[in-house]
Protein backbone atom coordinates (compact mmCIF):
# COMPACT_ATOMS: atom_id res chain seq x y z
CA UNK A 1 0.00 0.00 0.00
CA UNK A 2 1.10 3.80 -0.21
CA UNK A 3 2.34 5.70 2.62
CA UNK A 4 -0.32 8.24 4.07
CA UNK A 5 1.22 11.48 2.85
CA UNK A 6 -0.48 12.88 6.77
CA UNK A 7 0.68 11.52 9.85
CA UNK A 8 -2.94 11.77 10.71
CA UNK A 9 -4.41 10.56 7.53
CA UNK A 10 -4.98 7.21 9.14
CA UNK A 11 -8.55 7.31 9.20
CA UNK A 12 -11.00 4.57 10.14
CA UNK A 13 -10.89 3.36 6.22
CA UNK A 14 -7.34 4.01 5.79
CA UNK A 15 -6.27 1.81 9.19
CA UNK A 16 -7.30 -1.38 8.41
CA UNK A 17 -5.65 -1.34 4.91
CA UNK A 18 -2.09 -0.87 7.04
CA UNK A 19 -3.08 -3.34 9.51
CA UNK A 20 -4.09 -5.78 7.13
CA UNK A 21 -1.31 -5.49 4.99
CA UNK A 22 1.79 -4.47 6.67
CA UNK A 23 1.67 -5.43 10.48
CA UNK A 24 -1.32 -8.95 10.95
CA UNK A 25 1.26 -10.66 8.59
CA UNK A 26 3.96 -10.11 11.01
CA UNK A 27 1.21 -11.00 14.05
CA UNK A 28 0.17 -13.77 12.74
CA UNK A 29 4.04 -15.53 12.42
CA UNK A 30 4.83 -13.87 16.43
CA UNK A 31 1.11 -15.24 17.58
CA UNK A 32 2.33 -18.95 16.28
CA UNK A 33 5.71 -18.35 18.07
CA UNK A 34 3.30 -16.85 21.16
CA UNK A 35 1.20 -20.09 21.35
CA UNK A 36 4.48 -22.47 21.72
CA UNK A 37 6.05 -20.30 24.35
CA UNK A 38 3.33 -20.01 26.35
CA UNK A 39 2.78 -23.41 26.26
CA UNK A 40 6.48 -23.75 27.15
CA UNK A 41 6.10 -21.69 30.24
CA UNK A 42 3.03 -23.74 30.94
CA UNK A 43 5.12 -26.60 31.10
CA UNK A 44 8.51 -24.85 32.91
CA UNK A 45 6.01 -23.66 35.33
CA UNK A 46 4.91 -26.86 36.92
CA UNK A 47 8.07 -27.90 36.53
CA UNK A 48 9.46 -25.06 38.65
CA UNK A 49 6.96 -24.83 41.66
CA UNK A 50 8.03 -28.94 42.14
CA UNK A 51 11.45 -27.49 42.51
CA UNK A 52 10.38 -24.80 44.77
CA UNK A 53 8.71 -27.00 47.20
CA UNK A 54 11.25 -29.52 47.04
CA UNK A 55 14.08 -26.74 48.08
CA UNK A 56 11.56 -25.90 50.52
CA UNK A 57 11.21 -29.45 52.27
CA UNK A 58 14.68 -30.42 51.89
CA UNK A 59 16.01 -27.57 53.27
CA UNK A 60 13.73 -27.44 56.00
CA UNK A 61 15.23 -31.30 56.63
CA UNK A 62 18.32 -30.74 56.58
CA UNK A 63 18.38 -27.62 58.88
CA UNK A 64 15.28 -27.44 60.59
CA UNK A 65 15.02 -23.75 59.97
CA UNK A 66 11.76 -22.33 58.51
CA UNK A 67 12.83 -19.34 57.67
CA UNK A 68 16.15 -20.66 55.91
CA UNK A 69 13.87 -22.97 54.08
CA UNK A 70 11.34 -19.84 52.85
CA UNK A 71 14.95 -18.26 50.91
CA UNK A 72 15.62 -21.49 49.24
CA UNK A 73 12.31 -21.72 48.03
CA UNK A 74 11.65 -18.02 47.26
CA UNK A 75 15.44 -18.13 45.44
CA UNK A 76 14.74 -21.19 43.34
CA UNK A 77 10.83 -20.03 42.50
CA UNK A 78 12.34 -16.50 41.04
CA UNK A 79 14.85 -19.06 39.03
CA UNK A 80 12.15 -21.18 38.15
CA UNK A 81 9.99 -18.14 36.88
CA UNK A 82 12.62 -16.28 34.72
CA UNK A 83 13.50 -19.97 33.28
CA UNK A 84 9.43 -20.09 32.70
CA UNK A 85 9.22 -16.59 31.03
CA UNK A 86 12.38 -16.36 29.00
CA UNK A 87 10.54 -17.88 25.67
CA UNK A 88 7.42 -15.91 25.82
CA UNK A 89 9.93 -12.59 26.42
CA UNK A 90 12.28 -13.57 23.39
CA UNK A 91 8.60 -13.65 21.78
CA UNK A 92 7.84 -10.37 22.74
CA UNK A 93 11.13 -8.35 21.69
CA UNK A 94 11.17 -10.03 17.96
CA UNK A 95 7.19 -8.99 17.72
CA UNK A 96 7.43 -5.70 19.34
CA UNK A 97 10.53 -4.78 16.85
CA UNK A 98 9.05 -6.14 13.91
CA UNK A 99 5.28 -4.64 14.08
CA UNK A 100 6.61 -1.08 15.83
CA UNK A 101 9.06 -0.91 12.40
CA UNK A 102 6.45 -1.95 10.24
CA UNK A 103 4.26 0.77 11.98
CA UNK A 104 6.62 3.48 11.46
CA UNK A 105 7.37 3.01 7.89
CA UNK A 106 4.10 3.00 7.11
CA UNK A 107 4.16 6.41 8.67
CA UNK A 108 7.20 7.93 7.07
CA UNK A 109 9.19 7.42 10.43
CA UNK A 110 12.27 5.25 11.67
CA UNK A 111 11.89 2.96 14.43
CA UNK A 112 14.98 1.99 17.07
CA UNK A 113 14.02 -0.31 19.91
CA UNK A 114 17.44 0.09 21.75
CA UNK A 115 21.14 0.85 21.21
CA UNK A 116 20.36 4.67 19.91
CA UNK A 117 22.06 7.80 21.39
CA UNK A 118 19.60 9.45 22.81
CA UNK A 119 18.62 12.95 20.54
CA UNK A 120 19.01 16.20 22.70
CA UNK A 121 19.96 14.48 26.20
CA UNK A 122 22.21 17.35 27.40
CA UNK A 123 19.70 20.19 27.02
CA UNK A 124 17.25 17.60 28.72
CA UNK A 125 19.19 17.50 31.72
CA UNK A 126 20.82 20.86 31.90
CA UNK A 127 17.14 22.47 31.54
CA UNK A 128 16.57 20.31 34.41
CA UNK A 129 13.47 18.66 31.86
CA UNK A 130 15.08 15.27 32.87
CA UNK A 131 17.36 14.21 35.97
CA UNK A 132 20.99 13.52 35.61
CA UNK A 133 21.61 9.85 37.91
CA UNK A 134 23.97 7.07 38.18
CA UNK A 135 22.73 5.54 34.74
CA UNK A 136 20.03 5.78 32.04
CA UNK A 137 18.84 3.36 29.71
CA UNK A 138 16.41 4.50 26.55
CA UNK A 139 14.48 1.98 23.93
CA UNK A 140 11.54 3.12 21.21
CA UNK A 141 12.78 5.66 19.57
CA UNK A 142 10.50 6.80 16.44
CA UNK A 143 11.58 9.61 14.31
CA UNK A 144 10.23 11.25 11.29
CA UNK A 145 9.23 14.76 9.66
CA UNK A 146 5.85 16.75 9.88
CA UNK A 147 5.47 19.86 7.86
CA UNK A 148 9.27 20.98 7.61
CA UNK A 149 9.71 19.71 11.42
CA UNK A 150 11.95 16.97 12.13
CA UNK A 151 10.65 15.49 15.00
CA UNK A 152 11.66 12.18 17.27
CA UNK A 153 10.25 10.31 20.81
CA UNK A 154 11.54 7.90 22.66
CA UNK A 155 11.04 6.15 26.28
CA UNK A 156 13.58 7.18 29.29
CA UNK A 157 14.40 5.57 33.06
CA UNK A 158 16.81 7.85 34.91
CA UNK A 159 18.04 5.99 37.73
CA UNK A 160 20.54 6.85 40.98
CA UNK A 161 22.28 4.33 42.94
CA UNK A 162 21.34 5.02 46.61
CA UNK A 163 23.90 2.88 49.24
CA UNK A 164 22.86 1.78 53.20
CA UNK A 165 25.21 0.08 55.83
CA UNK A 166 23.31 -2.98 54.44
CA UNK A 167 22.38 -2.80 50.52
CA UNK A 168 22.91 -1.07 47.63
CA UNK A 169 19.69 -0.33 45.79
CA UNK A 170 18.78 1.89 42.67
CA UNK A 171 16.38 4.52 42.45
CA UNK A 172 13.90 6.08 39.58
CA UNK A 173 14.84 9.51 39.25
CA UNK A 174 12.64 9.74 35.95
CA UNK A 175 10.53 7.02 33.52
CA UNK A 176 8.32 8.29 30.67
CA UNK A 177 8.81 9.78 27.61
CA UNK A 178 11.09 12.42 25.72
CA UNK A 179 10.16 14.55 22.69
CA UNK A 180 12.37 16.61 20.89
CA UNK A 181 10.91 18.72 17.99
CA UNK A 182 13.24 20.88 15.43
CA UNK A 183 10.88 24.06 13.92
CA UNK A 184 12.43 25.63 10.40
CA UNK A 185 13.58 28.64 12.58
CA UNK A 186 14.83 29.79 15.79
CA UNK A 187 12.78 31.07 18.59
CA UNK A 188 14.10 34.31 19.99
CA UNK A 189 13.65 33.35 23.57
CA UNK A 190 13.54 30.52 26.00
CA UNK A 191 10.13 29.86 27.18
CA UNK A 192 9.99 26.83 29.89
CA UNK A 193 6.50 25.18 30.73
CA UNK A 194 6.10 23.18 33.74
CA UNK A 195 3.11 21.82 35.47
CA UNK A 196 2.19 24.11 38.70
CA UNK A 197 3.55 21.55 41.01
CA UNK A 198 7.01 20.76 39.43
CA UNK A 199 8.35 24.51 39.21
CA UNK A 200 10.12 25.37 42.32
CA UNK A 201 13.32 23.30 41.49
CA UNK A 202 13.29 24.68 38.44
CA UNK A 203 13.25 28.37 38.95
CA UNK A 204 15.72 28.40 42.01
CA UNK A 205 18.27 27.46 39.05
CA UNK A 206 16.89 29.11 36.57
CA UNK A 207 14.63 32.55 37.48
CA UNK A 208 17.39 35.06 37.26
CA UNK A 209 16.76 35.03 33.44
CA UNK A 210 12.99 34.40 33.33
CA UNK A 211 9.71 36.26 34.28
CA UNK A 212 6.42 34.83 34.68
CA UNK A 213 3.82 34.81 31.65
CA UNK A 214 0.28 34.93 32.77
CA UNK A 215 -1.82 32.53 31.07
CA UNK A 216 -5.54 34.50 30.91
CA UNK A 217 -6.96 31.21 31.58
CA UNK A 218 -7.80 30.57 35.15
CA UNK A 219 -7.95 26.53 34.24
CA UNK A 220 -4.68 26.86 32.22
CA UNK A 221 -3.14 29.33 35.38
CA UNK A 222 -3.39 26.43 37.79
CA UNK A 223 -2.41 23.84 35.58
CA UNK A 224 1.06 24.96 34.28
CA UNK A 225 3.63 27.30 35.55
CA UNK A 226 5.46 29.64 32.23
CA UNK A 227 8.41 31.19 32.63
CA UNK A 228 10.15 33.50 29.14
CA UNK A 229 13.07 35.66 28.63
CA UNK A 230 10.71 36.96 25.41
CA UNK A 231 7.58 37.91 26.95
CA UNK A 232 5.63 38.65 23.44
CA UNK A 233 6.97 35.54 21.83
CA UNK A 234 5.75 33.34 24.90
CA UNK A 235 1.84 34.56 24.66
CA UNK A 236 2.10 33.63 20.90
CA UNK A 237 3.64 29.75 21.80
CA UNK A 238 1.22 29.40 24.28
CA UNK A 239 -2.37 30.08 23.40
CA UNK A 240 -4.78 27.79 24.87
CA UNK A 241 -4.66 25.17 22.01
CA UNK A 242 -1.32 24.74 22.36
CA UNK A 243 -1.36 24.14 26.07
CA UNK A 244 -4.63 21.79 25.52
CA UNK A 245 -2.49 19.67 23.96
CA UNK A 246 0.18 19.56 26.10
CA UNK A 247 -2.73 18.34 28.44
CA UNK A 248 -4.33 15.98 25.80
CA UNK A 249 -0.62 14.46 25.34
CA UNK A 250 0.02 13.99 28.94
CA UNK A 251 -3.16 11.67 29.55
CA UNK A 252 -2.66 9.57 26.41
CA UNK A 253 0.58 9.01 27.72
CA UNK A 254 -1.36 8.63 31.17
CA UNK A 255 1.45 11.04 32.33
CA UNK A 256 2.11 13.37 35.20
CA UNK A 257 4.76 16.35 35.89
CA UNK A 258 4.51 17.32 32.30
CA UNK A 259 7.54 19.58 31.47
CA UNK A 260 8.78 21.68 27.83
CA UNK A 261 11.05 24.37 26.87
CA UNK A 262 11.23 26.47 23.69
CA UNK A 263 14.68 27.31 22.90
CA UNK A 264 17.02 28.03 19.56
CA UNK A 265 14.02 26.63 16.91
CA UNK A 266 13.65 23.29 19.30
CA UNK A 267 10.65 22.31 21.71
CA UNK A 268 11.50 19.38 24.30
CA UNK A 269 9.13 17.51 26.45
CA UNK A 270 9.01 15.44 28.81
CA UNK A 271 6.67 13.35 30.36
CA UNK A 272 6.86 11.21 33.79
CA UNK A 273 4.72 8.00 33.27
CA UNK A 274 5.43 4.36 32.67
CA UNK A 275 6.94 2.72 29.63
CA UNK A 276 4.35 3.56 26.26
CA UNK A 277 4.97 1.76 22.49
CA UNK A 278 4.10 -2.07 23.81
CA UNK A 279 2.27 -4.57 22.46
CA UNK A 280 1.33 -5.71 25.52
CA UNK A 281 0.60 -8.79 27.30
CA UNK A 282 2.15 -12.13 26.00
CA UNK A 283 -0.96 -14.05 27.39
CA UNK A 284 -3.14 -12.69 25.44
CA UNK A 285 -3.20 -13.22 21.06
CA UNK A 286 -1.14 -10.78 19.57
CA UNK A 287 -4.16 -10.58 16.75
CA UNK A 288 -5.49 -7.42 18.12
CA UNK A 289 -6.08 -4.16 16.67
CA UNK A 290 -6.63 -2.60 19.28
CA UNK A 291 -2.89 -2.93 20.32
CA UNK A 292 -1.42 -1.01 17.32
CA UNK A 293 -4.02 1.40 17.40
CA UNK A 294 -3.04 2.91 20.66
CA UNK A 295 0.25 3.20 19.28
CA UNK A 296 -0.68 5.43 16.44
CA UNK A 297 -2.62 7.43 18.60
CA UNK A 298 0.66 8.12 20.94
CA UNK A 299 2.18 9.07 17.32
CA UNK A 300 -0.90 11.26 16.31
CA UNK A 301 -0.79 13.01 19.89
CA UNK A 302 2.98 14.32 18.96
CA UNK A 303 1.80 15.29 15.50
CA UNK A 304 -1.06 17.87 17.25
CA UNK A 305 1.37 19.18 19.06
CA UNK A 306 3.78 20.29 15.96
CA UNK A 307 0.53 21.77 14.49
CA UNK A 308 -0.29 23.54 17.47
CA UNK A 309 2.80 25.36 17.62
CA UNK A 310 3.02 25.53 13.42
CA UNK A 311 -0.12 27.37 13.68
CA UNK A 312 0.75 30.23 15.74
CA UNK A 313 4.28 31.06 14.44
CA UNK A 314 2.69 31.26 10.73
CA UNK A 315 0.09 33.26 11.52
CA UNK A 316 2.02 35.78 14.43
CA UNK A 317 5.80 35.18 14.48
CA UNK A 318 8.23 37.20 11.82
CA UNK A 319 9.35 34.31 9.33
Amino acid sequence: MERPGDLLALAEETFPRLYGERIEPILKTCEVERLAAIQTFWQRAGLGAIATLGAVGITRLLTLQFDLALFAGLTVGLAAGAWAIAPARAVAVVAKRQALKAIAEAINCTYELDSFAPDAIEQFTHWQLVPTGDRATFQDRFAGAHHGCNFCFFDGHVQKKVRSRRSTRWETLFRGQMICIDFPKRFNGTTVIHRDAGMLNFMQAWGTSLQRVGLGDSRLEKAFEVYASDQVEARVLIHPVFMERLLELEAQFRGKQLRCIFTAGRLLVAVEGGDRFELGSMFKSLLDEARVQAILKDVSEIVKLIDAVLTAERGALPQ
